[in-house]
Parts: C-alpha cells; sequence; structure tokens
C-alpha cells in the first residue's frame, strides 16, 4: 500500500513529542491465525513487549493499586512476563498527537483513536490490523459484541472487515427503564434560589433568568456553554448540525428550520451580552474557572457529573445543579442526550492495532482477556474484600469507606480503579457501568419540578422513565446500523469535511451577529454548491436500506 509522506518539520515535531513506536517491518506474526492458540514455545521463553499510545489525567495509572494488580493478572495469564512501552499524553493534546502520529505513520503498537476518528484511510493505507482474520484467537471480544444489538454489524464495514476494537458499555438499568443522560444543563441553584428565579424549563426561561442575573451582575455574562457548542438548542428544535437519523431517513439538520431557530436564539442570548462571547474559544479550565469566580450562571450544555464537582471543588456554599435541556414549545419538550444504559453496548472509544507489530497474534490474545467478566470486574470494582464486596447474591458494592466519603471519587484515587476521579488502568478499554451508579458522588438536580441532593443516575426521575419510548429520547437513538464502503466513507469525507468546517465558521458568525439572518438563503446556497449534500444523504439512506434488508 502507498503510505503517506509527510514532511521533515513534521518529522521533527514527532519526534519531540511523540515516543515508544514499533519499526515498521513485518513479521511472521502478522500472519492470519486458524486456531487460538498462536505462541510457539520459544516466543512464550521471552516477555511479551510492545508499545501503547492512551490518554491520561496526569496519574501514575501503572503504578497504582490496580494498575499493579492488572500487570499480574496479565502475566499469569500469558504465562510470561509482559513488557508495556505506554506513552500517556494529557488529555487535553491527545487527539492532536495522535493526528500527528497517523501522519506521520509513526504509530505504536497499539492506541486509542482520536474521539470520533474515522479509520476508513488507515485502512485503506495499511496502517492498521484488519481483525477479521483473528476472530478464533478473539472469543471473549466477539461474545461481547453477540450480547450487543447489531454488535458486529456495527464494528465491521461493508466488506466485513474488521480494524477496531471498542469500549464496552454495560447496561445501568433494567432493559426498559430508567434513562441515562450524560449531558445536561446546569444552573446556579444557590444564586436562582436567593434571588427568587424560576429554574428554566423553556426557552423563555432561560431568556428570563438570564435578563434578571443581568440586572443583578451587570458586569457578567449569565450564560456559558461547554466544548463551544449549541447543541443543546438544536435538541429543543429537534435537529442537529449535522446529518442525522430523523425516525425514518437521514437529513441534514443544518438546512432546517429548527436549525436557523436555535441560532436566531443564540443571536438574541448574544445581542443582549447574556452569552458570553468566548463560548466559541472556552476551554474546560476556562469554563471551570469562571463558574468558581462566579463570572456565569448557567450552562446551556454541561457534562452531567462536572456541575458536583464544581460545587465540592468550591465549598462555600455555591450550588451547581444539572436538569434537562430547555424546551422550545414549538417543538414539545426537548430531546435530551440520552445514552443507551439498559442493555449491553458500545462506547465511544476505539481502539487499533499497528499493522506492521511484531507480535499481532500476542498483542491480540492479550487484547481479548480485558473483555472477561474478571478484568473488567479488577479493573472497575478492584479487589474483593479491598474495594468492595459480594452479597450472596452475587452483587457487588463498594465497601463503607467508599460509601462515607464525602467525595467517594478520591477514595477511588486511592486504590487507582476505573471508577473513579482519574485513574483508568490498563488498556482502558473495558468496565462495569453498575460499579459508577454504586460508586456515584452526590450531584445536585432539579428534574420534574424538584431539587434532590442525589446521584443523577440514582435520581426517582430518571429511573422511573421508560425506555426507549418517552418525549426525551431523540430520533437518533433507534437509527439503524450503518455500514459505508471505502469508497463512500471517502466520498462523504471529500463532500462533508470542508461543509462542516464553513458551517462552524458561518454558525458563529450568525450568533455574534456578523452575519444577517436576512442573507440566510445566501448561506445555505453557497453551502449547497460546496459539495453535493444530497449525494452524500443518499449514501446515508441506502446504507440504511442495506441495514434493515
Amino acid at each position: 500500500m502507498k503510505r503517506k509522506t509527510t514532511s521533515l518539520l513534521l518529522a521533527s515535531m514527532l519526534a519531540l513529542t511523540v515516543a515508544g513506536c514499533t519499526n515498521n517491518t513485518n513479521n511472521a506474526n502478522n500472519a492470519p491465525a486458524n486456531s487460538a492458540s498462536s505462541n510457539t514455545n520459544a516466543a512464550d521463553s521471552k516477555p511479551l513487549s510492545f508499545s501503547v499510545a492512551l490518554p491520561s489525567n496526569g496519574v501514575d495509572n501503572e503504578n497504582s493499586m490496580m494498575g499493579k494488580e492488572w500487570q499480574k493478572e496479565m502475566e499469569a495469564y500469558m504465562g510470561r512476563k509482559v513488557n508495556i512501552d505506554f506513552n500517556y499524553i494529557p488529555s487535553s493534546e491527545y487527539d492532536e498527537k495522535l493526528k500527528l502520529m497517523i501522519a506521520s505513520d509513526d504509530l505504536p503498537d497499539f492506541f486509542v483513536t482520536p474521539l470520533f476518528y474515522d479509520t476508513t484511510e488507515m485502512a485503506e493505507q495499511g496502517q492498521i490490523l484488519e481483525l477479521s482474520q483473528y476472530k478464533d484467537l478473539m472469543p471473549n471480544y466477539m461474545n461481547y459484541l453477540g450480547k450487543v444489538k447489531n454488535g458486529l454489524t456495527r464494528v465491521t464495514n461493508a466488506e466485513g472487515k474488521m480494524y477496531t476494537f471498542k469500549e464496552t458499555s454495560t447496561p445501568r438499568y433494567p432493559e426498559d427503564k430508567g434513562m441515562l443522560i450524560q449531558n445536561t444543563s446546569s444552573y446556579r441553584y444557590d444564586l436562582f434560589q436567593q434571588n427568587n428565579i424560576k429554574i428554566p424549563e423553556t426557552w423563555d426561561d432561560v431568556y428570563q433568568a438570564a435578563k434578571k442575573l443581568k440586572e443583578l451582575y451587570p458586569d457578567k455574562y449569565p450564560i456559558a456553554t461547554r466544548w463551544n457548542s449549541l447543541r443543546s438548542l438544536f435538541a429543543a428544535d429537534h435537529v442537529k448540525d449535522d446529518i442525522y437519523w430523523d425516525g425514518s431517513k437521514y437529513v441534514y439538520g443544518v438546512l432546517q428550520d429548527g436549525y436557523k431557530e436555535a441560532l436566531q436564539f443564540a443571536n438574541k442570548l448574544y445581542a443582549e451580552k447574556l452569552l458570553d462571547p468566548e463560548y466559541t474559544i472556552d476551554t474546560d479550565d476556562t469554563l471551570k474557572r469562571k463558574a468558581l469566580n462566579g463570572d456565569n450562571f448557567m450552562w446551556l450544555t454541561q457534562w452531567f457529573t462536572t456541575p458536583a464537582e464544581y460545587t465540592r471543588t468550591v465549598n462555600d456554599g455555591k450550588v451547581f445543579a444539572v436538569t434537562l435541556y430547555p424546551d422550545n414549545p414549538n417543538y414539545g419538550k426537548s430531546w435530551q442526550e440520552v445514552a443507551n444504559g439498559n442493555t449491553p453496548d458500545l462506547g465511544w472509544a476505539q481502539f487499533c492495532i499497528n499493522a506492521n507489530t511484531k507480535v499481532a497474534k500476542d498483542l491480540i490474545k492479550f487484547i481479548d482477556y480485558q473483555y472477561t467478566d474478571k478484568m473488567m470486574d479488577l479493573i472497575t470494582w478492584g479487589i474483593e474484600g479491598t474495594t468492595y464486596t459480594k452479597g450472596a447474591d452475587g452483587v457487588k458494592t463498594f465497601n463503607d469507606e467508599f460509601k462515607s466519603a464525602p467525595d467517594p471519587w478520591i477514595v477511588g484515587d486511592k486504590y487507582g480503579i476505573r471508577a473513579s476521579k482519574n485513574y483508568n488502568p490498563g488498556l482502558q478499554m473495558v468496565n462495569d457501568a453498575k460499579a459508577f451508579v454504586d460508586f456515584a458522588a452526590k450531584d445536585y438536580t432539579y428534574f420534574g419540578g424538584k431539587y434532590e441532593e442525589v446521584p443523577i443516575e440514582k435520581s426517582p426521575f430518571l429511573t422511573s422513565l421508560p425506555m426507549p419510548k418517552n418525549d426525551y429520547v431523540p430520533s437518533s437513538y433507534t437509527e439503524p446500523s450503518i455500514q459505508f464502503t471505502p469508497e463512500e466513507s471517502q466520498t462523504i469525507s471529500e463532500v462533508m469535511n470542508p461543509v462542516k468546517t464553513f458551517v462552524t465558521e458561518e454558525q458563529a458568525k450568525f450568533v455574534s451577529g456578523k452575519a444577517n439572518f436576512d442573507d440566510w438563503t445566501k448561506f445555505t446556497d453557497k453551502l449547497k454548491k460546496m459539495g453535493d449534500i444530497d449525494k452524500v444523504l443518499k449514501i446515508y439512506n441506502d446504507a440504511a436500506q442495506r441495514a434493515v434488508k
């Protein structure tokens, strides 16, 4: 396969920032496997050595209690010493540095891709190992995929080839009840109470609350949002700013009326200095600083556990409460960011093996063992008797040290378990989500008109909702498991990459007033001329028809 080429400058940058990558020399160990036994006696006598790139929160995963236990368990399973060259990259820098590694074809043996990264081109370039030829070596992973709806379909392309391992997403709730939301809106509940301001349920509530707060704090911007995102406003109008499943077909949300209405509302907030003008550049760190300093009071979008972290961090009477995205009554109840917490599923993270690794079969065997119940328990729960206990019914629960702690995540950090604030031992591929529910720290919630101090995953309002049929569940929740051919993926990338860049730039202009809504037709006309969006939608919908068949 033809390889990518890069400039000497890029190579120099990578030499300074990234280490621990594999030699690009093919090895007999890359040959397809015909049985579950891949190691020779000679190989078994030598340590298994490979390199890894993973994101990190700045902690020592390797030398935590769980990191050491995981290493010991893996060496016992492999029957040999295991030497792993971990290249931990700060989470905030990981995606960009991995993209540089991909561009220079200087990859470690094993790595997690940037978030939501399309691996099609990597597969075509021959950079990543095709995994379906090794199915016999990964019975545990295949077993897990068998529990997931359309599991195998979702990890293979239209030609039946597999290039990634997926993170686990195990159930937190019963199959038919309990709605898991991981993005919310958030408000300074204490401030709203002190000033007799209603916790917003609609766009008008948001506007009125922000106006009142602006009167009280004229030098502040009441409203902010995380990830530079207006997704909660789009959700209220039952659209997305991308291609999405509307319940019967794939459509492009930017060309729908609800998208424009959402931007018009955002522009109203911006024009009256209610929306922080730095929302397009704010990082997690600047958002936190502003929140704790009292510079913002309302967040259109926020990660569901972050407000409680703010509350515990500041510890001075400020209460950051989570609630549902506000409604635009013209569209009914706002869609929420609903994740599947009811059946086995696949997580966001995807992992690849370098096609030129020298230890392909051994590495696949090593990776496959992560998908056993034993390893999920070790990574997430820790050690029975030390961090958790198991009842006669087999149900696990964390011990009293966790349950009595003001912040159980800090206790989790002490042991280095996955269900903690900062640690993620092992290869970061698996977890048992029930641990997160048992482990959950107190949140400050406002659902159904009622304030409660309860972990959000134990909220009576959320746990009582039927699934998947309730008014908050977006149409995309039931989208088909579609697959694209390499040619289709290439077409989608060629059309949509410049379109997405253009939309992001123009969206910010409309919100700030630098673009006029009277020129909306000019915007959409230019958008349509940038690429054949109808052709892309046809590809999506043809793939949906194939999935249905």
